[in-house]
C-alpha cells in the first residue's frame, strides 16, 4: 500500500488503483488514520500485487495560518477525488455536518454514474456512523443516484475497520493481473 498525504504530488503508474479517503477533517475524529490502519492489516489478507495508493487529505499539521494553504489542499483534494478508482466516503457523528462531504458524495457518485461501466458496489464506500445528523440526507441521496445499486455501512457495520475491509474488498474486484 502506498499512502500519499496532503499535499504531497502523486505520478500514476500503470496498474495503480486509488482511493481516497474523504470524509470529515474539521471537528472531527481521525478516522482516517484508524481507517489507514486496518487498511494494512487488511491488504496482508489479499493475494495480489500492492498497486493500492491511498489519498489521505488529513494533514498531520496543517498550516492554518498560511493563505495559500486553503487553495493547495482544496486543488490536492479534487485532483485525486478525480484520480480514484474507489470513492471512499466516510461520515463520522460528532460536531460537523460536514457540508463539503455532502458536496463530495454528490459529485462522486455522479461521477460513479456517468463512467461507462462503472459499478457502485466496486466503485463507492460510503460509511455513515449511526451519530451523524445527517445520515438519512446521506443514506436517501445516495441511493437516488446509485438507483438503488449501493451498499452503505451503518450501524454496527459503521466503523474505520469495516471500511477499510469494504475498500480491500473494492481493491480486490478491481484488481487486473499484468
Amino acid at each position: 500500500m502506498y499512502l500519499v498525504t496532503a499535499p504531497e504530488p502523486y505520478k500514476p503508474e500503470g496498474g495503480d488503483i486509488c482511493v481516497f479517503l474523504a470524509g470529515g477533517i474539521t471537528n472531527c475524529p481521525n478516522w482516517q488514520q484508524e481507517v489507514i490502519a486496518a487498511l494494512r492489516i487488511e491488504k496482508q489478507k489479499v493475494h495480489k500485487p500492492d498497486c493500492l495508493v491511498v489519498f489521505n487529505p488529513r494533514r498531520e499539521n496543517f498550516p492554518i495560518h498560511d493563505p495559500n494553504a486553503a487553495q493547495e489542499q482544496i486543488e490536492w483534494e479534487f485532483k485525486c477525488l478525480e484520480r480514484s478508482d474507489i470513492f471512499s466516503m466516510y461520515f463520522c457523528s460528532g460536531e460537523s455536518d460536514q457540508p463539503i462531504c455532502m458536496y463530495e458524495l454528490g459529485r462522486h457518485l455522479n461521477r460513479i454514474s456517468s463512467k461507462g461501466g462503472w459499478d457502485f458496489a466496486d466503485h463507492a464506500v460510503i460509511t455513515v456512523e449511526d451519530g451523524y445528523r445527517r445520515r438519512a440526507d446521506v443514506l436517501i441521496q445516495s441511493r437516488l443516484a446509485a438507483h438503488g445499486e449501493i451498499t452503505i455501512a451503518t450501524g454496527d457495520e459503521a466503523t474505520p475497520a469495516e471500511h477499510a475491509r469494504r475498500i480491500i474488498e473494492a481493491y480486490d474486484r478491481l484488481w487486473i493481473p499484468d
